[in-house]
């Protein structure tokens, strides 16, 4: 049992270290709004995707270990409480970094987040000093009423 213990307590350690690569890439993505950096923006946002399976990944293996472990109600400050008394000192220092680590992201991603909030309301402000109504104008590129030439044309039932 105390390896089983063990695996959970590593892979909460490998989670933290994950929470503390995404707040990165927040406070990167942040930088690329502020810079006004559309291809920096689209990296990070690819990025966070990979991280995101990945921590899609660890919350699987969480939940088997949790499982095994008869942890399914336990919260995390009471992790130590429920470890054998060798592994109580590592489970109070992995959940505290671990909640560490969650705080810290949870506050990196809001800031990204207001970042790109308050730039698309600029540019909302803009398109409708330009004269153009955002609720309203189309998504496409092409202006209302025109069509493509014929030869761009494609009849489908020949």
């Amino acid at each position: 049992m105390s390896q089983l213990h063990q695996s959970y307590l590593d892979l909460l350690a490998e989670l933290s270290g994950s929470l503390d690569r995404l707040s990165q890439l927040a406070r990167d993505k942040a930088a690329a709004i502020q810079a006004d950096d559309l291809i920096a923006l689209d990296e990070v946002l690819k990025q966070e995707q990979a991280m995101t399976l990945n921590l899609r990944g660890l919350e699987l293996r969480r939940l088997k270990l949790v499982g095994q472990l008869g942890l399914e109600h336990v919260p995390l400050a009471g992790l130590e409480d429920h470890c054998p008394p060798e592994l109580a000192p590592r489970a109070r220092s992995v959940s505290e970094t671990l909640r560490e680590s969650y705080t810290a992201y949870r506050s990196c991603a809001d800031m990204a987040r207001t970042l790109l909030e308050l730039n698309l309301h600029q540019l909302e402000k803009v398109i409708t000093a330009a004269g153009v109504d955002p609720a309203v104008a189309a998504a496409g590129y092409e202006p209302p009423g025109v069509e493509p030439p014929k030869k761009m044309k494609t009849d489908f039932r020949a």
